[in-house]
């Protein structure tokens, strides 16, 4: 395909820029040598061309989709608990049947230009890049509490905002949520994020709740989009062999699929600050090991989901994790984004911002954190 496009843009350019002759008006081989001049020109670019733009992409909604509630908090019919005592059936395979992965469903590459697209310039600041942000849902003054927040970027778990307003500049991340939804990936190329994010909590029941198999199968859709892709984000068991996520990983590397980087979420039951941000620290870093990805923490917070119903430190706790986290993130090279759970206060005890825009103690020591890295 490339050899025959060339072939065409070599006889365009001696259209071009090669004046009729005759053999009466010029010597035939003075003509043959300007041709076969032009054509060597021609492949000499197309091999810059292929040497500049080799390198692969550097890691640094729809309204259907449900938000990431945890087990026992108030939910409504758009926003299911994540843990429940019975599992949600997969969609059948008739639904989600796609064509067998090929290199033919990566785009091809676009040629790099020292001008910034919008995406780009919103994503980085005085050389750092976008670090710090929220996951949420559409509530009253949205915009007015994520300015407040200085997060530099939010996502919705669906491939839109879902109804959240936020400041000019603050960055929306797309997601395709689950099988369900696979055919939000059109929404999703649209948005003007480079970035999309995997599916959600595939290894729960009341989420995602996709077999390994049924996610690599639908993955050649997501990369159909030429996005930069994170992991389906699981809720546990990261680093475990044998586990979602290394099963996973493995599918895509043995069928040649991109995954970019890796997605995480976690929740620590210790509500001492220092300890549960060490626990969450060396949680990541095995992730990193067996992976070599960079990480984006896409939720995370302190509740304790081990009996039964979620206990919740108080929000002086909270408080102090979160800053005590969000130190040792900005120390940890691989990690390159995180968001907490959540911004809202509605549906959420660990929430940063009541719906009147007031910020709870951890969203005052949220709102200090550096936005960019």
């Amino acid at each position: 395909m490339v050899r025959d496009w060339w072939e065409s843009r070599r006889i365009t350019l001696i259209r071009e820029r090669v004046p009729a002759v005759t053999p009466s008006q010029r010597n035939r081989r003075a003509f043959e040598a300007v041709a076969v001049g032009l054509c060597a020109a021609s492949l000499v670019g197309l091999a810059g061309y292929a040497y500049f733009d080799s390198d692969s992409p550097e890691a640094e909604v729809s309204a259907e989709a449900p938000p990431s509630v945890r087990a026992g908090q108030e939910s409504s019919p758009a926003q299911q608990p994540k843990q429940a005592a019975t599992q949600t059936a997969a969609p059948s395979a008739a639904d989600t049947t796609v064509a067998p992965y090929s290199a033919m469903d990566v785009p091809e590459p676009v040629a790099k230009t020292a001008a910034a697209t919008p995406a780009q310039s919103a994503e980085t600041k005085a050389g750092k890049s976008c670090f710090k942000g929220v996951a949420t849902w559409a509530v009253a003054n949205s915009a007015k509490s994520m300015k407040k927040s200085t997060a530099c970027w939010f996502y919705t778990w669906g491939a839109d905002r879902a109804g959240v307003k936020a400041p000019k500049g603050v960055e929306f991340v797309p997601m395709i949520h689950r099988a369900a939804t696979i055919g939000d990936v059109a929404k999703a190329k649209k948005a003007k994020s480079k970035y999309l994010l995997g599916f959600n909590e595939p290894d729960l029941g009341a989420q995602a709740n996709m077999p390994v198999e049924q996610a690599l199968d639908l993955w050649p859709r997501l990369v159909s989009t030429g996005k930069t892709l994170g992991s389906p984000a699981v809720a546990t068991n990261g680093a475990t062999a044998g586990g979602w996520l290394d099963r996973f990983m493995k599918g895509a590397k043995s069928r040649g699929m991109p995954v970019h980087f890796v997605t995480l979420h976690w929740y620590g039951a210790d509500f001492r600050a220092q300890p549960a941000a060490t626990q969450l620290r060396d949680y990541l870093r095995a992730v990193h090991k067996r992976y070599n990805k960079p990480i984006w923490l896409t939720e995370f917070a302190l509740t304790d989901f081990t009996q039964g119903a979620p206990r919740y430190p108080s929000p002086k706790q909270q408080a102090a994790f979160l800053k005590a986290a969000t130190k040792m993130l900005a120390k940890e090279k691989y990690i390159k984004r995180y968001a907490w759970f959540a911004m809202p206060t509605t549906q959420s005890q660990t929430g940063l911002f009541r719906p009147d825009g007031t910020a709870t103690p951890a969203g005052t020591a949220f709102s200090t954190r550096p936005t960019y890295k």
